[in-house]
C-alpha cells in the first residue's frame, strides 16, 4: 500500500489523488487564463509611457502658467540619455548678465520617465543640439517635438504647441514639418 491509500474493506483500495482527467481540466483552465492575462502584460509598457507623457504635459502646462504669473523666463531641460528632465529659471547675476539656474517649487520641477520608457530625442528648431523648451512671460512656448519609446520598442511623439502650450500624444515617430 502506498501513501494516500487505505484499506476500505477486503480487497478495496480508496485513492485520494487526482485523476488524469481532473489534471487535464486544470491545465486547460490555466492555459485559457494565461492566454487572457499575457497580452495584458504588454500594456504595462504603454501605461508607463502614458504616465510619463501625462507628467511631461502637466509640467509643460505648469511652466507656461508659472512663467506668465511670475513674469520670468523658464525652460524645461532634458537629459535624453538618462530619461530625466528638470526646470530652470532665468536669474540675474548682476545688472547686465544672467543665467539659468535650477528651479524648485512645491509642484516638483524634476522628473524622469517611468519604467522602460526612454527619450529618443527632443527637437526644437531654434536650438536642435540643445534639448530644452523655453517659456516666456507673454505666454509663448517653444514649439517642440518629443520622441519617446516604450519598453517594447514602440515609438510615440509628444507635440508641444507654441501658441497654447498644449500637448498631443501620437503613435509613431513623427518628423518635424
Amino acid at each position: 500500500m502506498g501513501p494516500g491509500a487505505r484499506v476500505k474493506g477486503q480487497g478495496e483500495i480508496k485513492s485520494y489523488g487526482f485523476t488524469l482527467i481532473e489534471l487535464t481540466i486544470v491545465i486547460v483552465i490555466l492555459g485559457v487564463m494565461l492566454s487572457l492575462i499575457i497580452p495584458r502584460l504588454g500594456e504595462l509598457g504603454e501605461a508607463n509611457l502614458k504616465q510619463s507623457a501625462r507628467h511631461l504635459t502637466s509640467t509643460i502646462r505648469f511652466l507656461k502658467d508659472e512663467s506668465q504669473a511670475r513674469k520670468e523666463v523658464f525652460r524645461l531641460r532634458f537629459d535624453v540619455t538618462e530619461g530625466r528632465y528638470w526646470v530652470e529659471v532665468w536669474t540675474l547675476v548682476n545688472e547686465t548678465t544672467g543665467e539659468f539656474k535650477r528651479f524648485s517649487s512645491e509642484m516638483g520641477t524634476e522628473g524622469a520617465l517611468t519604467g522602460q520608457t526612454t527619450f529618443r530625442d527632443v527637437q526644437v528648431a531654434s536650438h536642435p543640439d540643445d534639448p530644452y523648451i523655453q517659456f516666456s512671460p507673454n505666454g509663448w512656448v517653444e514649439h517642440a517635438v518629443i520622441h519617446i519609446r516604450d519598453g517594447e520598442g514602440r515609438d510615440y511623439t509628444l507635440l508641444v504647441n507654441a501658441l497654447t502650450g498644449n500637448t498631443e500624444l501620437r503613435e509613431g515617430y513623427l518628423e518635424e514639418k
